[in-house]
């Protein structure tokens, strides 16, 4: 079973495009078997063969359109019902519920404060999500997907070491609720833009702004404030870290990279 899901990872050849750290080992098989969880059959012969998984990465992103649970994640129901948390798909929670037939446990997603029945079974869930999953990329874009990126050119190499030598630390938050940011140059070329990680303390939001250090030359120090999901969360809720070097599968959730230096 799932041999198709098999042979597309083994087909793409952009890294961290399926993320899975399965086989099982035999502590999971155990773990599994004595769990008692009422979760279906065709569930638990996904997790013995792919563990958890992370399935179709955004490129513009980096997250996954969907994720599959290398354990199930038990929820209390507020007239204390049960039910078991499987995966994600594109951001709706995925589950089942107690009770039923192990052979055949009907899937559900919430989203939105709504739930829906999506599937009959786990095998028919995760082939139809993964089926509307790779309908979001265009035949161009997955053939790129299955070749695999181009390296970086010499100009986003250059790009890259101008990233490095751009430093920046939080100085506060200012009345507006905007957070001030000291940046400081000390390469040799001026970026327009600077890619940086945004989370919230609680680990439910992950993502990403540009510093505008278009004023920051070679040498220089300014001090930005920085408008960051105002409205979404309060500041202080708010952390802005620094970003890895991107790879060149990361090519476009850097947007200096686009740059000319």
């Amino acid at each position: 079973m799932y041999e198709w899901l098999e042979s597309e990872i083994l087909a793409i050849k952009t890294p961290r495009f399926h993320v899975v750290d399965g086989p099982a080992d035999d502590a999971l098989r155990e773990s599994i078997a004595l769990s008692g969880a009422p979760v279906p059959v065709t569930y638990m012969e996904f997790v013995l063969k792919f563990g958890s998984a992370k399935l179709y990465r955004d490129p513009r992103r980096g997250s996954y359109r969907i994720a599959v649970f290398g354990a199930p994640r038990l929820g209390i129901l507020d007239d204390g019902s049960r039910i078991y948390h499987l995966g994600v798909d594109d951001g709706a929670s995925v589950y089942v519920k107690d009770g039923g037939e192990l052979t055949s446990i009907p899937i559900y997603q919430w989203e939105s404060g709504s739930e829906d029945k999506v599937a009959d079974d786990f095998g028919e869930w995760i082939k139809q999500s993964c089926s509307m999953a790779r309908r979001i990329f265009s035949k161009e874009a997955w053939a790129k997907i299955v070749r695999g990126p181009d390296p970086f050119s010499p100009r986003e190499l250059k790009v890259i070491e101008a990233r490095r030598q751009i430093s920046w630390q939080v100085a506060g938050i200012d009345a507006e609720g905007k957070h001030i940011v000291t940046v400081a140059n000390s390469g040799s070329h001026t970026l327009t833009l600077l890619t940086v990680g945004v989370r919230s303390l609680d680990r439910r939001l992950n993502g990403a702004l540009q510093l505008n250090t278009r004023e920051v030359g070679p040498g220089q120090t300014a001090v930005l404030h920085v408008s960051c999901y105002q409205g979404l969360l309060p500041p202080d809720q708010l952390e802005l870290f620094s970003l890895p070097d991107p790879k060149p599968e990361d090519r476009m959730q850097y947007i200096e990279l686009a740059e000319t230096l």
